[in-house]
């Protein structure tokens, strides 16, 4: 157990332009023991070929060829944990970039405590690779953590970035597949781990690299996006994960938000 197996998983979709970069940042790792599985989101472009090439030189990687594109992470993400063999799962988007220690930091946390998932603080770049600021997706928790639970501050900000996360195996951690909640898998995924009692670390150090593009999709800004939260919110409320007060307000601010929004928009 000095040693255990790590399972990296990155859906990959027509990523040609970042996906050498991101897979070069696994494999310098400092630390070894992993397995890399590239989860092909039914990629058209030159992604294949680099797929191809990267399996050629390390024995660590396997692939896995989706036939059809379901749009979002959550369906290449979960064909990834279907096949993981690692005690710990590590995700990464195809156009993010992992610092070399990593890994190691975290398995260090992982392997001396009693916690589940642990996450680092990130760098932003630009589509060039260099780096613009930070990311700055602790805010609003820092906020809040003096009033609410950490699940429930889940509810209004998803302050842990998947793609700086290592956490534990487990055969009953799976993402909804949902084309409504596209952008908020994250979140929702999030959400389930705290309600089923995950202990969630951070390490205030940043280990990675992620990538602002001008077309995120995980923009929330949108009305699209908002309307996407209220649905997100009414699933839990038919699951019994949110309380009926809480949806309430969750649903106020966020009906707030938007009123904000329609307000600057006009001047």
């Amino acid at each position: 157990m000095n040693n255990p197996l790590i399972s990296v998983i990155i859906p990959i979709y027509n990523a040609q332009n970042y996906l050498e970069e991101t897979i070069l940042s696994v494999l310098g790792q400092s630390y070894k023991n992993f397995e890399l599985l590239l989860i092909n989101h039914h990629s058209t472009d030159g992604s294949v070929n680099i797929i191809d090439k990267y399996v050629q030189i390390d024995n660590r990687i396997k692939v896995v060829s989706l036939h059809i594109n379901k749009g979002g992470p959550a369906y290449p993400r979960n064909e990834g944990l279907k096949i993981a063999k690692g005690e710990y799962i590590a995700f990464l988007d195809s156009d993010d970039v992992w610092l070399p220690e990593k890994l190691e930091k975290q398995l260090s946390i992982l392997l001396n405590s009693t916690y589940d998932i642990v996450h680092t603080l990130a760098y932003s770049i630009d589509t060039d690779s260099k780096r613009i600021g930070i990311v700055n997706n602790q805010k609003i928790y820092n906020k809040l953590k003096y009033f609410l639970s950490d699940s429930s501050i889940l509810y209004f900000s998803n302050y842990i970035n998947i793609n700086t996360v290592l956490m534990k195996n487990d055969s009953h951690i799976k993402f909804k597949e949902d084309k409504y909640l596209i952008a908020l898998e994250d979140m929702f995924f999030w959400i389930e781990n705290l309600y089923y009692n995950k202990k969630v670390y951070l390490i205030e150090e940043k280990l990675i690299n992620y990538r602002v593009l001008n077309n995120s999709a995980s923009d929330r800004s949108s009305d699209k996006s908002f309307r996407k939260l209220f649905y997100l919110y009414s699933l839990l409320l038919n699951d019994n994960k949110i309380s009926l007060k809480m949806f309430s307000v969750c649903f106020l601010v966020n009906m707030f938000k938007i009123s904000i929004r329609n307000i600057k928009n006009k001047f």
